[in-house]
């Protein structure tokens, strides 16, 4: 009897179990059905042109394959649907959104960032931009941070809404021209680049030479803070534009009233360090850009008399390209010639520094500065900073161990010296700016 009830237990139990697992899912999907669903795998597809434009997926493989922070060197298309909005600005002229192949936040999320409207024309409307709309992008990318692809800021724009379009082309990617030096200037295309290169918030160890024609000014100079700021381009249209930030004047000095402000069209040259601001923004330095030379649409070249300038010599030392970071407190510095300058403190707690400030070095009370040369030197033309007014000469008190010290214009000359070594101090007594000397420019002239 116990035989038969233990029978009878044990086939009610496996009924039990058996009706009890049919409607439990399996913890994973079976290919081609399995609990009578499909699985949905993402796909790459597109090539990147207008005629086959990139889906969110493609263009996420293609930008990981760049270097991290590194522009793409050509204007891609992307296509999606609009996933969701971060910010559609008609006071920007910009938007930022992301995009997936179906709309959804399931899937790949591409982020495009800060791009202009249809017809690469400013966004008019804040909700010009809407989840759902089918956008083809034209852009360049970037892998942000190593981590984020996106476009790049300023370098794109909606090609086509819901299937609407303006007119927009391919944007010229450009040709890098010049080295960056004052003789052959960089484009705006080599700037890019050049900055570009930085790692996020990075810049360059010195200044460069940029030139290009005004493409749009977002600050003109005002004699408030007195600088601007515009972007720059070879034919002064928006490709390839370059973005000079709150550049100084002309002399490197604050713009004043009465002076010719820049306007579109003009052609510039401007002197500056480059920054890769945000990982994502190639642009010149606040406070270490100045303009060179400003030639107005219609109108004539101004540029600011250069000290020194009609001044030869067998050497000229250029501070603006010693590659020193602001503020740099000097110690030795070598230069390419094999004159070794030595700086002291002389007991100042302001010692001799850099600053980007008038590109200058400056020799404050008791500082000193010892030369070494392997050849004997018979002068030396320091050119003076002038900055708001004032001429930084140290009123000439400067004394040497060989030479006599005299003032021409804005140089303060050492001649007769006929060593090759010798110390130079700065003996004044008074304070503020006729105290200092500050040179932008070395020129040595060696005995003969």
């Amino acid at each position: 009897m116990k035989k038969i009830l233990y029978t009878m237990l044990v086939a009610l139990m496996t009924a039990f179990t058996f009706t009890s697992c049919e409607d439990v899912p399996a913890p994973y999907d079976i290919p081609n059905g399995g609990n009578g669903g499909e699985t949905t795998t993402e796909v790459a597809e597109g090539n990147g042109t207008v005629d086959s434009p990139y889906n969110p997926l493609a263009v996420v493989q293609y930008i990981k394959s760049l270097e991290a922070g590194v522009n793409s060197s050509d204007y891609v298309y992307i296509k999606g649907i609009v996933s969701s909005t971060k910010e559609i600005s008609a006071q920007f002229g910009n938007a930022s959104f992301y995009i997936s192949a179906d709309g959804t936040t399931t899937g790949t999320q591409f982020y495009v960032y800060r791009v202009k409207g249809l017809g690469n024309k400013n966004i008019a409307s804040d909700d010009e931009v809407k989840v759902g709309d089918e956008v083809i992008i034209c852009a360049k990318v970037v892998n942000y941070g190593g981590n984020t692809p996106e476009t790049v800021q300023g370098e794109g724009y909606i090609y086509a809404l819901n299937g609407k379009t303006e007119g927009g082309t391919t944007p010229s990617t450009g040709q890098a021209t010049g080295d960056g030096s004052k003789e052959n200037p960089f484009n705006s295309v080599a700037a890019n680049q050049m900055a570009s290169k930085l790692a996020s918030g990075e810049k360059t160890d010195k200044q460069y030479y940029i030139k290009g024609k005004v493409v749009s000014v977002k600050e003109a100079f005002s004699a408030q803070f007195g600088n601007a700021s515009f972007y720059i381009s070879d034919d002064g249209k928006e490709d390839n534009k370059f973005y000079v930030f709150r550049t100084l004047y002309l002399g490197n000095e604050k713009w004043t009233e009465g002076k010719t402000n820049v306007a579109v069209g003009d052609e510039v040259v401007v002197c500056g360090s480059l920054i890769n601001y945000m990982g994502n923004t190639p642009e010149t330095v606040q406070g270490e850009t100045y303009l060179v030379s400003l030639k107005s649409n219609g109108g004539g070249t101004e540029t600011p008399d250069t000290p020194g300038d009609d001044i030869k010599g067998d050497f000229e030392y250029v501070v603006a390209n010693c590659g020193l970071e602001n503020a740099t407190k000097l110690s030795t510095l070598t230069l390419t010639d094999g004159l070794t300058l030595t700086f002291d403190g002389g007991g100042n707690n302001s010692v001799p520094s850099f600053y980007t400030t008038g590109n200058a070095i400056r020799i404050y009370p008791k500082n000193t500065i010892k030369f070494e040369s392997a050849k004997s030197i018979e002068s030396l033309v320091f050119v003076c900073d002038e900055y708001n007014g004032a001429l930084y000469n140290a009123s000439g008190d400067i004394s040497s161990t060989s030479g006599k010290t005299t003032i021409s214009g804005s140089n303060l000359v050492i001649s007769g010296i006929n060593s090759k070594e010798f110390t130079l101090t700065n003996t004044s007594t008074v304070t503020g700016a006729p105290s200092q000397l500050r040179f932008t420019k070395v020129i040595v002239t060696y005995k003969k």
